[in-house]
């Protein structure tokens, strides 16, 4: 029998004194056999959305990468009966950091007994079962690591891909490769009772997390037969309370902000894309138009994109031009191509600028005619497989500043994926080029009050020269997908502050001199926005995501 999420059903327990409530009951055999995983969808699920994704029955899938372990979940059947099998062997380095984690439930969930039936096929990893599960990096973890049974805390990390544990309790036990084990866990406020078999008892206090929902991870091949969640009814009564609550506050915050409502609609047969548009007044009319640009991946994979196709449209349905090929099947990306609309040459009228077949190109907005262009840089001869596959860069992204001091974003930035940037002039004549860990697109202000912008890339920053002020690169080991230079707090005087979003390196706060004042571990941080978000707080708010691996 399976118990949809977040129903109770609660029954008499004659030899106890309370009724006995099951919230959650799960044999997997209402699940159709074959692949649970969604397949090897890798970043796309940043920018498309993906049915495959949403969650089956009571669970969903909680990481994602670009391996095979994003084939990792399956339901089986054994004698007739249906079974969750984790197929992947993990990496040496990957349980370090990150693991396959299917969760289900309730964050509200607080008080409860989990019962789950496996069997691991190894003993050469960890499998078992979360309680309290905030996300991928934050839980109770109880199950087997070789002849160990294990107790543990996980909470983020304490350096770079090595997660935060702490041991609570640990035995040994004498256990087969494919056995069936049956882990029993019963929490109470900070009260932790676990046990094997029947066997093996380990209980440990904790406050670490008071909440969460439950999960089931393997780092090697693993049967899951069934999972069964139940609390006391007094338990059961308050959960019921506290989910109406959630409830009525999320109606209110819904009915507090604007309902969306249909404004325009244009056609894209065969030019549209996914998360690939830039607006702006393209044909001076004083309407924000939208540029929409195709992808062609050289690969392997995504890597070595470029645009193949710029399709300019009005919001009346009217196409003002096109350039390239149109094809439907390059909707899809995941990664960066250069392509923006900007009043280069500050005449009044915006222009596009964009990188197209090993070109550099400065358009006219309202046409598409090319004003001026010049050929994009040299592929750098020391640059690694596999962005060394052409003679000339394609282009990442494009971005203006005022390295000149002419009082306007006059010059632009282009860079490739990861390493090297070039600034130009508005002629396209080049002023400088650096080698660093890029990131994905940098970020410039003017932080000597001098009339130039200096140049934060990814973790270094330039002057307005191309020299390096100061480097993070040798301390920080992924790269930064978003940084800003922004005054967080209130008033003018507020020092200005370098916020990275800096992959799975966490998210990071520094100074203008490059120390890392605030540095959180909190999984792969992606996309920051900053601004007033809370009217009731001083200063300016951070909302950014996570995603990726151990996201989060």
């Amino acid at each position: 029998m399976r118990v949809g999420l977040g129903v109770a059903i609660c029954l008499s327990i004659v030899r106890a004194t309370y009724a006995e409530c099951t919230l959650f009951e799960d044999g997997f055999g209402s699940l159709p056999p074959g692949m649970f995983s969604a397949g090897v969808v890798g970043a796309h699920a940043e920018y498309h959305y993906l049915h495959a994704l949403a969650p089956k029955g009571n669970w969903v899938v909680s990481c994602f990468r670009s391996d095979r372990s994003q084939r990792a979940w399956h339901i089986l059947g054994d004698a007739g009966k249906r079974f969750m099998y984790q197929s992947y062997l993990a990496e040496p380095q990957e349980p370090r950091y990150t693991h396959n984690i299917l969760c289900g439930g309730d964050v509200l969930w607080r008080d409860y007994s989990v019962e789950l039936v496996f069997a691991p096929e190894s003993q050469d990893g960890q499998s078992g079962l979360l309680f309290r599960y905030r996300n991928d990096r934050c839980y109770y973890f109880f199950g087997v690591h070789g002849t160990n049974v294990l107790l543990k805390r996980v909470r983020h990390e304490r350096a770079f891909h090595e997660a935060d544990e702490h041991v609570l309790g640990q035995k040994q036990f004498h256990w087969l490769a494919g056995q069936r084990l049956q882990a029993r866990v019963m929490v109470k406020g900070n009260q932790i009772r676990a046990s094997l078999n029947n066997q093996v008892v380990i209980e440990a206090p904790d406050e670490t997390f008071s909440e969460g929902k439950i999960g089931l991870l393997a780092d090697v091949p693993t049967k899951f037969y069934s999972v069964r969640v139940t609390t006391t009814e007094t338990e059961a009564k308050r959960l019921a309370r506290r989910k109406a609550e959630r409830a009525r506050e999320v109606a209110a915050l819904r009915a507090a902000n604007p309902k969306m409502v249909v404004w325009k609609k244009i056609r894209t047969d065969g030019f549209g894309v996914g998360r690939n548009l830039r607006f702006g007044d393209l044909d001076g009319d004083g309407q924000v138009d939208v540029l929409i640009g195709q992808v062609r991946h050289h690969g392997p994979r995504d890597r070595n994109s470029e645009l193949s196709c710029l399709t300019a449209v009005t919001f009346d349905d009217r196409i003002l031009w096109q350039i390239g090929e149109p094809d439907p099947w390059h909707d899809n990306l995941t990664s960066d191509v250069a392509f923006q609309i900007h009043d280069l040459d500050g005449d009044g009228r915006n222009d596009v600028v964009y990188c197209m077949n090993f070109e550099l190109v400065v358009a006219d907005g309202a046409t598409g005619t090319t004003k001026y262009k010049i050929s994009t840089p040299e592929t750098p001869k020391n640059n690694k497989l596999p962005y060394n596959r052409f003679s000339r860069i394609l282009g990442d992204c494009i971005y203006f500043c005022d390295l000149s001091g002419v009082g306007r974003p006059s010059d632009v930035i282009l860079k490739d994926r990861y390493r090297y940037v070039w600034a130009f002039n508005s002629k396209l004549e080049l002023l400088w080029h650096a080698e660093c860990n890029t990131g994905h697109y940098p970020f410039a202000c003017d932080i000597n009050s001098d009339g130039r912008d200096e140049l934060l890339v990814g973790y270094t920053l330039f002057d307005p020269t191309g020299k390096k002020l100061w480097s993070l690169d040798d301390k920080l080991r992924d790269h930064a997908d978003g940084v800003a230079v922004v005054r967080l707090g209130a008033g003018p005087d507020a020092p200005l502050r370098i916020f990275c979003a800096a992959s799975d390196e966490g998210a990071f706060l520094a100074d203008l001199d490059g120390r890392i004042l605030k540095h959180h571990r909190i999984g792969h941080v992606q996309n920051p926005s900053i601004a007033d978000f809370r009217a009731d707080l001083p200063g300016l708010e951070i909302v950014t995501i996570n995603f990726w691996g151990n996201q989060g």
